[in-house]
């Protein structure tokens, strides 16, 4: 009986809200006809207009690719601004579906540089108030085709992952707790008490080591090859369309499945954070996604890692001279949980955000919140190239796999051994004093730096 009432009650209510919908269309052809708009389209646009900004609202249209999940994960309209608790809500979002005005009354037009291909640049006499935002998420690698030269001065504004960006779109934010450390001493001791009760063991119960997951097999990095040249030296399981495993994904975006973060984090140590290109801050969802789990990341990317994370908190592909290097400092971290544990201190000190709905989210609230604080400010980007060209803001790598046949063979006269406690203890400076390493972590300073000096360039 409950259960029949509230099905009632639902069904109520749907009609009284349909019923008010259809009473506020009535209401505004009446008006219409009052003020005879109803066959004069200029007319009506500017009481539309008027009716929008009303409250001082600034209109911002999306020009091309309203459904690219960048941008759709915020929503159309004002409603969203207000859902998402924008300090600054008085915007409203069209897409080139619900434009309801003439493109010179829009405050901002955001073109999805991406997609520029399928549409052209909008072509209309622009008014010294608006505002034509670049907007990308991808790396400057997957834009050969803009013509550069051709786009000066044209954009006033660029929203991207890019630090310094006018609006940001990032992929992620790493934001610290107020028990975050000030100093690099309170960080190191942090370190030190997770070898202490009651510090939580990470690596309990993980029982391989390295996996990677990813479906684009042929990169501008190379890091494919890199993988090839690390699995030689450390077990490396491949998930997606490189590899032989797979995971679910994600139905309306590229991110994998939370189940799949879930079955990862709990049988790897570790997980190749490898973007598909070297470039200025390009820092995605495989390094922000990972930051929120229970696993260390080990990075590839051109970002600046150490802005974006807490010290101690990833591992740098880019810091150890060969795979080989760096496959001895993963396996030595697996053979010992201490020094494993050591990457997890960050974790009850700081707020990790990651995915699609915040990077909407961040990037229309901050760009409403613009529209409003620099609208008497005049800005235009007169080139692009130094920003925005990969022989500019990208590095590019010679094969992993060849350097490595190279390197391999001017040292197969030494033998290479895993490192381990106990060869810290026998081959370091002043070994008698290492006895005891798992019960002794004060020594852990010490006997990092000689690991890290054995594989370090």
């Amino acid at each position: 009986m409950i259960k029949r009432t509230s099905a009632l009650s639902k069904l109520n209510y749907r009609k009284v809200f349909l019923y008010f919908l259809l009473f506020q269309v009535v209401c505004i052809v009446v008006f219409l006809l009052q003020q005879n708009l109803i066959f004069n389209p200029q007319r009506i646009y500017r009481v539309l207009l008027k009716i929008i900004k009303r409250n001082d609202n600034k209109t911002i249209l999306i020009w091309n690719s309203p459904n690219r999940i960048e941008t759709a994960a915020f929503g159309l309209g004002h409603e969203p601004f207000v859902q998402h608790g924008c300090e600054v809500s008085t915007c409203v979002v069209f897409d080139n579906t619900s434009s309801v005005l003439p493109l010179e009354d829009y405050d901002a037009i955001i073109v999805n540089i991406q997609e520029l291909w399928k549409t052209g640049m909008p072509s209309f006499n622009r008014r010294k108030h608006q505002r034509l935002v670049f907007l990308t998420q991808e790396s400057p690698t997957t834009l050969p085709y803009i013509q550069y030269h051709l786009v000066g001065n044209l954009f006033n504004w660029t929203m991207s992952y890019k630090l310094n960006s006018d609006v940001l779109l990032l992929y992620g934010r790493i934001r610290p707790g107020p028990k975050a450390p000030n100093t690099l001493a309170d960080t190191h001791k942090m370190m030190e008490e997770m070898h202490l009760p009651p510090a939580r063991n990470y690596a309990a119960n993980k029982t391989r080591q390295v996996v990677w997951m990813a479906s684009h097999c042929n990169t501008k990095s190379l890091r494919e090859t890199y993988v090839r040249e690390l699995s030689k030296f450390i077990s490396v399981d491949v998930y997606g369309g490189c590899g032989n495993f797979s995971c679910d994904r994600n139905g309306t975006h590229w991110l994998s499945h939370p189940k799949c973060y879930d079955k990862l984090e709990g049988e790897y140590k570790f997980y190749l954070s490898f973007e598909n290109s070297i470039c200025t801050d390009y820092a995605t969802e495989k390094f922000f996604e990972i930051m929120k789990r229970r696993i260390i990341p080990v990075v590839y990317g051109g970002a600046n890692y150490s802005v974006l994370a807490p010290h101690h908190s990833y591992i740098n592909v880019l810091d150890f001279e060969t795979p080989e290097k760096l496959a001895q400092y993963l396996r030595f971290l697996d053979e010992n949980d201490m020094f494993y544990n050591e990457y997890f201190w960050w974790k009850e000190h700081y707020q990790v955000e990651a995915g699609v709905d915040q990077m909407a989210r961040h990037g229309f609230c901050d760009l409403c919140k613009k529209l409003h604080q620099d609208e008497d400010i005049s800005k235009y980007y007169p080139e692009l190239i130094s920003e925005w060209h990969p022989s500019t803001q990208c590095k590019y790598f010679g094969s992993w796999e060849r350097t490595m046949t190279t390197t391999s063979t001017t040292q197969s006269s030494s033998t290479t051994q895993s490192i381990t406690t106990s060869s810290i203890a026998t081959n370091s400076p002043n070994s008698t004093n290492v006895t005891g390493v798992q019960n002794s972590p004060r020594l852990h300073k010490k006997l990092l730096g000689y690991v890290m000096q054995r594989l370090l360039p």
